[in-house]
C-alpha cells in the first residue's frame, strides 16, 4: 500500500515498494486486490491496473 516517504527535501506518497504475498490475488477492473497506487493520476485505473515484469528483468 502507498506510504508517505521523504524525497529530495519533501514528503511524497508512493506505492513503489511491494512485498510478496501468500496465495493469489484477484485482478479487478481498477486494481489488484490488496494493492494501491500513490499517484492515481499517473498509475492504476482501467488501462493501467497491472504492470508485469519477467523474472529476467529483476535479475538484470
Amino acid at each position: 500500500m502507498p506510504q508517505d516517504v521523504p524525497w529530495q527535501g519533501r514528503t511524497v506518497r508512493t506505492g513503489a515498494w511491494k512485498s510478496p504475498v501468500d496465495g493469489s490475488r484477484m485482478v479487478r477492473r481498477l486494481n489488484v486486490e490488496g494493492d494501491g497506487q500513490g499517484d492515481l493520476a499517473g498509475h492504476g485505473g482501467e488501462i493501467r491496473a497491472v504492470l508485469v515484469h519477467q523474472l529476467e528483468s529483476y535479475r538484470y
